[in-house]
């Protein structure tokens, strides 16, 4: 079985049509994982939203969505004034219009969503979680944490078990290594061997002008695929 990663969307429903063309995923035997952060920004949240549904439903309990920072705000009852003026300046009125587009509005989602979204997953040879961690296992970890973090990009000191994460929007796929300093770019259509530790960052900008990366993860190796934001 392969585990099939894709990263933050934030409303790019060409970039997520085209990249899981290109992926192929198995219905009846791969698992599916989304770091979270499928709306805001781009234009087709509600094109998403549609896909991730229906993806959810054909995969079953081999379907995974974690809970990022775009779908907290949106879950969260009791966000503060200051966290309601950061969401809007984040994209949340492009989700807003798409959803109204469609005679709907993005509230109508919260069910489904609250039902879905878990706060991290873990796989063979790794786990997952949408921004990040300071200890492991991730549940030791507060929702803060898990949702909002920026240390395993900005400090590079997390070393434990090798996590896949989005949530900080980086120009290519990044392996930290957990030391402070070392880092490793990664090719994009190339095997590699799985790293044991650290943190592979796969959020590579869709929605802000860059690319929607997908991992494709298999018998101790993995693989980097992605398209443009525009689906080219």
């Amino acid at each position: 079985m392969r585990s099939i990663i894709i990263g933050d969307i934030h409303g790019c429903y060409r970039a997520l049509d085209r990249l899981m063309a290109a992926l192929q995923p198995n219905r009846e035997q791969d698992r599916l994982i989304f770091l979270g952060d499928l709306f805001d920004r781009g234009q087709d949240s509600w094109d998403v939203f549609a896909c991730v549904r229906m993806l959810a439903s054909a995969y079953g309990e081999r379907f995974t969505l974690l809970r990022g920072n775009h779908e907290d705000y949106l879950l969260n009852r009791s966000l503060s004034l200051g966290q309601k003026f950061v969401w809007q300046r984040v994209g949340r009125g492009a989700t807003v219009r798409s959803f109204k587009a469609h005679g709907q509005n993005m509230e109508e989602t919260i069910p489904w969503m609250e039902s879905h979204c878990v706060l991290y997953c873990k796989g063979e040879g790794f786990q997952c979680v949408h921004a990040g961690l300071r200890i492991d296992p991730p549940e030791a970890n507060d929702r803060e944490t898990l949702m909002h973090d920026h240390s395993v990009v900005l400090e590079n000191r997390y070393a434990g078990p090798l996590t896949v994460t989005g949530h900080i929007a980086i120009p290519i796929p990044t392996w930290f290594t957990g030391d402070g300093e070392s880092t490793e770019k990664i090719p994009y259509g190339e095997w590699r061997p799985l790293p044991r530790n650290g943190v592979i960052c796969i959020d590579t900008g869709c929605g802000k002008g860059g690319r929607l990366t997908g991992m494709t993860v298999e018998n101790g190796r993995f693989r980097l695929d992605s398209v443009a934001e525009d689906g080219t």
